[in-house]
């Protein structure tokens, strides 16, 4: 990581709602200028309250955190006024959509002539024209999640925090904001986003922290976080004539000395020349598999390979991680397991 380009820096940042009951703890992550980091996690996870530490809505009970170059628990005013941040929690006003924007931006210092072009562009963008006139607490649910993250993105910041910013959206409006949101992170703004809807943060983000009761458990790039942690994936071979029985039994035989399993088939699978087998590190052991079939003088005519999804590794950390948890806390004697923290977070 260019460690210039940061612009927030945490190091074992955590916060406990109660003496030994962190909601999260030792988070240690990094942002870049115009990068898009996913935070991935059950609910409970600590995402929402990470959100709410980075804002400086939530102080710190430990550890330490530079935002914009600032002490993120002396920053207040100064710091803030750099940020922008969308939660879940709804705050609406008592004026109509359009004035809200303007009053938003009035607020920020933005310029009037700037502050009228822009609610124009959002209102545009975020499909708000026939509830322009309309009060905030009059529009639908869709309507009124649009018109949150709209009125943010009415001031200039350098670091924009969304938590859930897509919740009771239609997919037509999902695919425009997030559009929007990659175009801004060219420009240099970078964005710290929440989302359980993963599909989002695997076409957004540029990296992805997945939390799981209140810790980190990966940060990388949802390719990397696919390779890694995809499991075992289908692989479907289809020979251009079929496999005499030695070599259907020689090559499941070697498939599986290499980790793969075989999937049982249709009774004419035979005399089709197809074989399936699931295997990690699918990818891998494609080559193997063209040398083999070169020297027994076989043709491949197909080979495909299921697609990983950042939903498998999703499951496939929070799987690991609570199987590592559950061989510590068996390796424990009953006093220690009852001295383990509460709240989740060892």
């Amino acid at each position: 990581m260019d460690r210039g380009g940061l612009v927030l820096e945490t190091s074992d940042l955590g916060y406990s709602y109660a003496p030994g009951r962190f909601a999260i703890r030792h988070l240690s992550i990094g942002l870049r200028r115009g990068e898009i980091l996913g935070l991935l996690g059950r609910n409970g996870a600590g995402k929402t309250t990470t959100v709410r530490l980075l804002t400086t809505l939530l102080p710190p009970t430990e550890g330490t955190a530079v935002v914009l170059g600032q002490d993120l628990r002396t920053g207040g005013r100064a710091l803030r006024a750099h940020l922008g941040v969308v939660l879940q929690s709804e705050s609406l006003d008592f004026v109509t959509v359009e004035r809200n924007l303007t009053l938003y931006a009035f607020l920020w210092g933005v310029p009037r002539e700037k502050a009228k072009a822009r609610a124009e562009e959002m209102i545009e963008l975020f499909e708000l024209g026939e509830a322009r006139r309309r009060k905030p607490w009059a529009l639908s649910g869709g309507e009124r999640r649009r018109f949150q993250v709209a009125r943010e993105l009415m001031h200039d910041m350098e670091i924009l925090f969304l938590d859930e910013p897509t919740v009771g959206l239609d997919a037509l409006a999902r695919r425009r904001i997030l559009r929007y949101l990659r175009d801004r992170a060219r420009g240099g703004l970078s964005i710290v986003f929440t989302t359980h809807i993963l599909h989002e943060a695997d076409t957004l983000c540029d990296r992805i922290a997945v939390l799981h009761l209140g810790r980190l458990i990966a940060l990388d790039s949802a390719e990397e976080l696919k390779r890694q942690h995809g499991g075992a994936r289908e692989v479907s071979l289809t020979f251009a004539v079929p496999l005499s029985t030695e070599l259907r039994t020689e090559l499941t035989r070697e498939l599986a000395a290499r980790g793969a399993t075989a999937v049982p088939q249709e009774p004419n699978a035979d005399a089709s020349g197809r074989l399936v087998f699931q295997a990690r590190g699918a990818e891998e052991l494609l080559p193997w598999i063209s040398g083999w079939s070169h020297t027994r003088g076989l043709a491949v005519d197909r080979m495909s390979v299921e697609a990983a999804t950042l939903e498998g590794a999703f499951l496939g950390m929070i799987e690991e991680t609570d199987e590592e948890a559950r061989d510590g806390e068996a390796g424990r004697s009953s006093p220690e397991r009852l001295r383990g923290t509460a709240g989740g977070v060892p």
